[in-house]
Protein backbone atom coordinates (compact mmCIF):
# COMPACT_ATOMS: atom_id res chain seq x y z
CA UNK A 1 0.00 0.00 0.00
CA UNK A 2 2.59 2.68 1.12
CA UNK A 3 4.89 1.49 -2.28
CA UNK A 4 1.58 2.58 -4.54
CA UNK A 5 0.96 6.01 -2.75
CA UNK A 6 4.72 6.29 -3.40
CA UNK A 7 4.44 5.66 -7.37
CA UNK A 8 1.29 8.24 -7.35
CA UNK A 9 3.57 11.01 -5.99
CA UNK A 10 6.31 10.02 -8.26
CA UNK A 11 3.75 10.51 -11.14
CA UNK A 12 2.36 13.78 -9.58
CA UNK A 13 6.21 15.24 -9.65
CA UNK A 14 6.71 13.54 -13.20
CA UNK A 15 3.78 15.56 -15.09
CA UNK A 16 4.80 18.44 -12.69
CA UNK A 17 8.23 18.42 -14.90
CA UNK A 18 6.68 18.74 -17.79
CA UNK A 19 3.95 21.38 -16.68
CA UNK A 20 7.51 23.21 -15.35
CA UNK A 21 8.72 23.07 -19.05
CA UNK A 22 5.56 24.61 -20.26
CA UNK A 23 5.63 27.11 -18.24
CA UNK A 24 9.65 28.27 -17.77
CA UNK A 25 9.09 27.50 -13.97
CA UNK A 26 12.47 27.12 -12.78
CA UNK A 27 11.20 26.80 -9.20
CA UNK A 28 8.14 23.78 -9.93
CA UNK A 29 11.27 22.23 -12.41
CA UNK A 30 13.41 22.00 -9.14
CA UNK A 31 11.24 21.41 -6.58
CA UNK A 32 10.06 18.29 -8.91
CA UNK A 33 13.63 17.44 -9.37
CA UNK A 34 14.24 17.02 -5.66
CA UNK A 35 11.47 15.59 -5.07
CA UNK A 36 11.58 12.65 -7.14
CA UNK A 37 15.08 11.77 -5.62
CA UNK A 38 13.59 12.11 -2.51
CA UNK A 39 10.72 10.05 -2.91
CA UNK A 40 12.75 7.53 -4.64
CA UNK A 41 15.12 7.50 -1.51
CA UNK A 42 12.31 6.72 0.78
CA UNK A 43 11.44 3.98 -1.03
CA UNK A 44 15.14 2.50 -1.01
CA UNK A 45 14.82 3.61 3.29
CA UNK A 46 11.18 1.16 3.44
CA UNK A 47 12.40 -1.60 1.59
CA UNK A 48 15.69 -1.66 4.30
CA UNK A 49 13.50 -0.38 7.56
CA UNK A 50 10.61 -1.02 8.92
CA UNK A 51 8.15 2.06 9.25
CA UNK A 52 6.23 1.00 11.36
CA UNK A 53 8.51 0.46 14.29
CA UNK A 54 11.17 3.22 15.44
CA UNK A 55 13.46 2.43 13.17
CA UNK A 56 11.49 5.12 11.50
CA UNK A 57 13.04 7.90 12.92
CA UNK A 58 16.13 6.59 11.12
CA UNK A 59 14.17 7.25 7.62
CA UNK A 60 13.63 10.45 8.68
CA UNK A 61 17.12 10.81 9.54
CA UNK A 62 18.51 10.03 6.27
CA UNK A 63 15.62 11.86 4.25
CA UNK A 64 16.94 14.61 6.44
CA UNK A 65 20.36 14.51 5.53
CA UNK A 66 19.62 14.14 1.97
CA UNK A 67 17.41 17.85 2.43
CA UNK A 68 20.44 19.55 3.92
CA UNK A 69 21.43 21.15 0.06
CA UNK A 70 17.67 22.68 -0.21
CA UNK A 71 18.36 24.28 3.17
CA UNK A 72 21.58 25.33 2.93
CA UNK A 73 21.87 26.22 -0.60
CA UNK A 74 24.19 29.62 -0.03
CA UNK A 75 26.73 27.35 1.23
CA UNK A 76 29.57 26.15 -1.13
CA UNK A 77 28.74 21.96 -2.41
CA UNK A 78 32.20 20.73 -1.35
CA UNK A 79 31.71 22.45 2.13
CA UNK A 80 28.31 20.60 2.24
CA UNK A 81 29.93 17.18 1.25
CA UNK A 82 32.23 17.67 4.30
CA UNK A 83 30.09 18.75 6.76
CA UNK A 84 27.97 15.56 5.60
CA UNK A 85 30.98 12.96 6.03
CA UNK A 86 30.84 14.18 9.43
CA UNK A 87 27.25 13.81 10.22
CA UNK A 88 27.21 10.31 8.79
CA UNK A 89 29.82 8.79 10.88
CA UNK A 90 28.26 10.19 13.81
CA UNK A 91 24.90 9.25 12.72
CA UNK A 92 26.05 5.36 11.95
CA UNK A 93 27.90 5.16 14.85
CA UNK A 94 24.79 6.01 16.94
CA UNK A 95 22.85 3.22 14.69
CA UNK A 96 25.26 0.42 15.70
CA UNK A 97 25.21 1.35 19.34
CA UNK A 98 21.09 1.99 19.68
CA UNK A 99 20.00 -0.50 16.99
CA UNK A 100 22.02 -3.48 17.21
CA UNK A 101 19.47 -5.75 15.43
CA UNK A 102 20.14 -4.06 12.71
CA UNK A 103 22.90 -6.03 9.92
CA UNK A 104 25.95 -4.52 8.65
CA UNK A 105 24.95 -5.06 4.92
CA UNK A 106 21.49 -3.14 6.08
CA UNK A 107 23.16 0.02 7.64
CA UNK A 108 25.51 -0.13 4.51
CA UNK A 109 22.69 -0.04 2.21
CA UNK A 110 20.76 2.72 4.19
CA UNK A 111 23.71 4.80 4.16
CA UNK A 112 24.89 4.45 0.56
CA UNK A 113 21.61 5.65 -1.02
CA UNK A 114 21.75 8.52 1.90
CA UNK A 115 25.15 10.01 0.09
CA UNK A 116 23.88 8.96 -3.53
CA UNK A 117 20.71 10.81 -3.00
CA UNK A 118 22.66 13.77 -1.04
CA UNK A 119 25.34 13.88 -4.32
CA UNK A 120 22.17 13.85 -6.80
CA UNK A 121 20.29 16.37 -4.44
CA UNK A 122 23.31 18.82 -4.31
CA UNK A 123 23.93 18.60 -7.86
CA UNK A 124 20.60 19.65 -9.07
CA UNK A 125 21.20 22.82 -6.64
CA UNK A 126 24.34 23.58 -7.84
CA UNK A 127 25.14 26.88 -10.46
CA UNK A 128 26.30 24.51 -13.38
CA UNK A 129 22.48 22.55 -13.20
CA UNK A 130 20.77 26.21 -13.15
CA UNK A 131 22.92 27.29 -16.26
CA UNK A 132 21.58 24.07 -18.27
CA UNK A 133 18.43 23.40 -16.61
CA UNK A 134 16.22 23.04 -19.50
CA UNK A 135 18.94 20.71 -21.48
CA UNK A 136 18.65 18.28 -18.36
CA UNK A 137 14.76 18.62 -18.21
CA UNK A 138 14.71 17.51 -22.05
CA UNK A 139 17.62 14.41 -21.51
CA UNK A 140 15.60 13.47 -18.62
CA UNK A 141 11.89 13.69 -20.09
CA UNK A 142 12.99 11.92 -23.32
CA UNK A 143 14.65 9.09 -21.18
CA UNK A 144 11.32 8.99 -19.01
CA UNK A 145 9.17 8.48 -22.57
CA UNK A 146 11.83 5.64 -24.09
CA UNK A 147 11.97 3.92 -20.42
CA UNK A 148 8.39 4.23 -20.43
CA UNK A 149 7.95 2.45 -23.65
CA UNK A 150 10.87 0.02 -22.56
CA UNK A 151 8.82 -0.93 -19.51
CA UNK A 152 5.54 -1.86 -21.43
CA UNK A 153 7.42 -4.04 -23.86
CA UNK A 154 9.12 -5.19 -20.44
CA UNK A 155 12.42 -4.82 -22.12
CA UNK A 156 14.17 -4.96 -18.51
CA UNK A 157 13.06 -8.66 -18.30
CA UNK A 158 15.44 -9.44 -21.78
CA UNK A 159 18.68 -10.10 -22.44
CA UNK A 160 18.91 -6.68 -24.27
CA UNK A 161 18.01 -4.61 -21.07
CA UNK A 162 21.58 -3.53 -21.01
CA UNK A 163 22.05 -2.50 -24.54
CA UNK A 164 18.78 -0.37 -24.32
CA UNK A 165 20.29 1.44 -21.64
CA UNK A 166 23.22 2.47 -22.94
CA UNK A 167 22.26 3.53 -26.34
CA UNK A 168 18.69 5.37 -25.20
CA UNK A 169 21.31 7.53 -23.19
CA UNK A 170 23.98 8.22 -25.77
CA UNK A 171 21.05 8.67 -28.87
CA UNK A 172 19.28 11.01 -26.55
CA UNK A 173 22.17 12.78 -25.60
CA UNK A 174 23.66 13.28 -29.40
CA UNK A 175 20.37 14.24 -30.43
CA UNK A 176 19.72 16.82 -28.19
CA UNK A 177 22.94 17.95 -27.55
CA UNK A 178 23.37 18.34 -31.51
CA UNK A 179 20.98 21.07 -31.46
CA UNK A 180 23.08 23.44 -29.63
CA UNK A 181 26.50 24.65 -30.75
CA UNK A 182 29.14 21.96 -29.26
CA UNK A 183 31.99 20.32 -31.00
CA UNK A 184 31.06 16.44 -32.45
CA UNK A 185 33.77 14.89 -30.67
CA UNK A 186 33.20 16.19 -27.13
CA UNK A 187 29.03 15.41 -28.08
CA UNK A 188 30.29 11.42 -28.41
CA UNK A 189 32.42 11.44 -25.28
CA UNK A 190 30.24 13.09 -22.92
CA UNK A 191 27.33 11.17 -24.14
CA UNK A 192 29.36 7.77 -24.66
CA UNK A 193 31.25 8.12 -21.02
CA UNK A 194 27.62 9.02 -19.58
CA UNK A 195 25.64 6.32 -21.18
CA UNK A 196 28.39 3.83 -19.60
CA UNK A 197 27.85 5.43 -16.23
CA UNK A 198 24.53 5.05 -16.33
CA UNK A 199 24.57 1.21 -17.25
CA UNK A 200 26.60 0.65 -14.15
CA UNK A 201 24.88 2.37 -11.36
CA UNK A 202 21.24 1.55 -12.26
CA UNK A 203 22.67 -2.23 -12.26
CA UNK A 204 24.00 -1.25 -8.63
CA UNK A 205 21.02 -0.08 -7.57
CA UNK A 206 19.39 -2.65 -8.84
CA UNK A 207 21.40 -5.09 -6.42
CA UNK A 208 20.64 -3.00 -3.39
CA UNK A 209 17.33 -4.02 -4.31
CA UNK A 210 17.53 -7.30 -4.39
CA UNK A 211 18.37 -7.25 -0.90
CA UNK A 212 15.31 -5.60 0.45
CA UNK A 213 14.03 -7.24 3.21
CA UNK A 214 10.46 -5.85 3.71
CA UNK A 215 9.70 -5.15 0.00
CA UNK A 216 10.01 -8.72 -2.02
CA UNK A 217 8.45 -8.03 -5.14
CA UNK A 218 10.32 -5.18 -7.85
CA UNK A 219 6.96 -3.27 -10.48
CA UNK A 220 7.92 -2.01 -13.43
CA UNK A 221 8.01 1.53 -12.43
CA UNK A 222 11.18 0.76 -10.05
CA UNK A 223 12.43 0.05 -13.42
CA UNK A 224 12.27 3.19 -14.83
CA UNK A 225 12.46 5.93 -11.81
CA UNK A 226 16.02 3.77 -10.97
CA UNK A 227 17.16 4.15 -14.20
CA UNK A 228 16.28 7.96 -14.28
CA UNK A 229 18.16 8.15 -10.74
CA UNK A 230 21.00 6.79 -12.32
CA UNK A 231 21.05 8.57 -15.29
CA UNK A 232 20.70 12.53 -12.49
CA UNK A 233 23.87 11.05 -11.10
CA UNK A 234 26.07 9.72 -13.88
CA UNK A 235 25.57 13.69 -15.46
CA UNK A 236 27.45 14.58 -11.90
CA UNK A 237 29.56 12.03 -11.79
CA UNK A 238 31.43 11.98 -15.51
CA UNK A 239 31.14 15.63 -14.94
CA UNK A 240 29.31 15.65 -18.35
CA UNK A 241 28.16 18.94 -18.73
CA UNK A 242 32.11 20.27 -18.55
CA UNK A 243 32.88 17.41 -20.99
CA UNK A 244 30.53 18.53 -23.42
CA UNK A 245 32.06 22.27 -23.06
CA UNK A 246 35.41 20.80 -23.79
CA UNK A 247 36.58 21.79 -20.46
CA UNK A 248 37.81 18.94 -19.11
Amino acid sequence: MFQTQLRFVQIILTFSIFAGLLLRNTPLLIAALVGLVLVWQLEILTGQLRIDTNEYLLTIIFIGLTFFPVVFTEVEILESVINLFYIMLLVLSLVMVLFQDLSISKIGNTVFSTIFSFTIVSFIMSKVFFENLNYIVYLFLSLFFLKTIATFLNVQFSNFQYFFNFFAVLVVMIGVTSFYDFQFIYIILGSASTALSTVFVNFLILKIRYEFEHISELTNEIYLYDYLIAFLFSLYFVDSLNIINGLF
